[in-house]
């Protein structure tokens, strides 16, 4: 299978301790997003994460990369000619980013980027990777939390996508201001 953006709906978010929603709350919106970030890297979510931010005129801006490769990934997408934010403006869902893929096969994935997913290899499995919309009350997106697994890791699992829907949830309550 080529690789394939789907649409899907994440479950019902877990509960998270009010602790942590006060800190997030008292810190500025984009470190807020980061230290989110940080949260869902500790639970083992993601290898790599992205964070891109939305303005007005729906343009993303690259806020956070965090992870494994991180500094490859970051340098990936500022040359790109795409984001990930795009595709979650286009599509209007959360996406589940999957399938086999070569390095010469054409995408609607940033330019780049499955190259980096390959890790090396001319081709193979890009993993499990997630883009999950930061929302505004009318659905409009203010930005994309991007969660990238390999193969060997699978898809998340366990209690893993309701922490990550609680999270996204909360992240952008806090954009929203």
């Amino acid at each position: 299978m080529p690789v394939a953006l789907i649409p899907f709906n994440m479950p019902d978010p877990a509960e998270i301790p009010s602790h942590i929603i006060d800190a997030l709350e008292a810190m500025e919106p984009d470190e807020a997003v980061k230290k989110g970030m940080e949260l869902l890297m500790q639970i083992e979510a993601a290898e790599t994460m992205v964070y891109e931010r939305v303005d007005a005129e729906e343009r993303p801006q690259l806020q956070c990369v965090l992870g494994r490769r991180a500094s490859d990934l970051e340098a990936v997408l500022r040359d790109s000619n795409g984001s990930f934010a795009e595709a979650i403006i286009a599509q209007k869902s959360s996406l589940l980013v999957m399938g086999q893929a070569s390095v010469d096969e054409e995408s609607d994935l940033p330019s780049g980027v499955v190259d980096f997913l390959l890790d090396g290899a001319s081709e193979g499995s890009t993993g499990f990777n997630y883009i999950l919309p930061l929302s505004d009350h009318d659905g409009g997106v203010l930005g994309a939390l991007t969660i990238m697994r390999s193969a060997g890791d699978g898809p998340l699992n366990h209690e893993q996508p309701n922490i990550c829907e609680a999270m996204r949830l909360q992240l952008s309550a806090i954009l929203r201001g």
